[in-house]
């Protein structure tokens, strides 16, 4: 009895004579190459087999000549190198221990594999024509947010690696993906030129502006020129700059021009932009500025848009981010090596504090009192 139920089971699993048939008839009317696509060829149909009386091929499905935006970012896992052969990665001279390189190249990798694992869920829907929608202001600036600060952590290893390193390069690769996918706007903010100041080395509380010692101790006004002092907080800057401001919220420009000629540097000219565009515009036809107060991300590209653009030009002015994001070394070490030379802290809405004239032109002040001790040219 086991002998013929064995025997039974056998048989059932082999291709009967009608499967063979049908097999032979299904390849010579181009069924799998319909279902497969022309590219399948003659090998899948070769290793086709006969599964409970269906049709399987036996080959792997062929690849597309092109791989699709989810086989190239998206399912695409991103390895970091192990430290051990990282040396071979290392630029020379460099002015960082090695093994401070390895620690930061592996904390960077750690951080952006975390930001890739959120930001695949987000992007896999908006790659799927069937799921993509519109993606909302506040999401907008939420996403860009992020994708900027994980590109700053990814330039800090710029000066430090090989770019060849194919970690590194994945890394750079998916946040234009995530930048395009985002805002197509999003212009300047993964730019990886440099525009270093060659006359001052980077301090954290030089570069946001915090107020130094001396100045906390002393009138704030005593170290300016005596034609300049007044009792007139609006008056405790140089006179006589030109200074351009790139907002893209109308009340922001609006509260700068309404209060430029009674409290916010009312010695200084005044010109307002609500995209880079135009104030670059601007500089070609001859406008000339002194200080550049710039948001870091506004529609038609932002402050970094804006820094690269003018500092490939030449431009030798005062940048300052005016901008809402916390200070933090590592994003500031960033926009100085971008060519800023400094960061206002703007949180939402200051613009409706009574007092954001004086705050900021307190942080300005900061910046010429460090220029004149330090010497810097601009």
């Amino acid at each position: 009895m086991k002998k013929l139920l064995l025997l039974f089971i056998l048989l059932a699993t082999l291709p009967c004579a009608a499967q063979r048939h049908l097999l032979k008839e299904a390849a010579a009317e181009g069924v799998f190459k319909k279902a497969l696509g022309k590219t399948a060829g003659e090998d899948i149909l070769r290793q086709a087999r006969v599964v409970q009386g269906k049709i399987l091929p036996g080959g792997k499905m062929p690849r597309a000549a092109v791989p699709s935006d989810l086989e190239k970012y998206i399912f695409k896992q991103v390895r970091p190198t192990p430290i051990g052969y990282l040396p071979v990665l290392f630029l020379e001279p460099s002015q960082m221990p090695i093994e401070d390189i390895s620690l930061l190249y592996k904390r960077v990798m750690q951080s952006f594999q975390a930001f890739k694992k959120e930001m695949d869920v987000f992007l896999y829907y908006q790659s799927k024509p069937s799921e993509r929608r519109e993606i909302s202001s506040a999401e907008q600036a939420m996403w860009s947010e992020k994708i900027g600060l994980m590109n700053a952590q990814l330039l800090q290893l710029k000066n430090l690696i090989s770019q060849h390193d194919p970690a590194y390069q994945a890394a750079r690769e998916y946040m234009v993906f995530a930048a395009e996918t985002v805002n197509p706007m999003l212009r300047g903010i993964l730019e990886q030129r440099t525009f270093a100041r060659t006359d001052r080395q980077y301090t954290s509380t030089e570069f946001f502006l915090h107020t130094p010692q001396a100045l906390k101790e002393t009138a704030w006004t005593e170290w300016l020129p005596l034609s300049v002092r007044t009792n007139q907080a609006a008056r405790r800057l140089p006179e006589g700059l030109r200074m351009a401001v790139l907002n893209d919220e109308p009340s922001v420009l609006a509260a700068m021009q309404r209060e430029h000629q009674n409290r916010f540097c009312p010695t200084w000219e005044l010109a307002t932009y609500s995209e880079a565009d135009d104030l670059l515009q601007a500089v070609r036809r001859g406008a000339e500025f002194d200080v550049i107060l710039t948001d870091l991300i506004v529609p038609g590209g932002g402050g970094y848009y804006l820094v690269s653009a003018l500092r490939e030009k030449g431009f030798n002015g005062a940048i300052f981010g005016l901008s809402a994001y916390p200070e933090e070394s590592r994003m500031g070490w960033n926009m100085f090596q971008r060519g800023f030379d400094g960061m206002i802290p703007a949180p939402i809405g200051f613009e409706q504090d009574r007092n954001w004239p004086r705050l900021v032109m307190k942080k300005l002040q900061n910046y010429f009192y460090y220029r004149d001790l330090n010497g810097w040219s601009r």
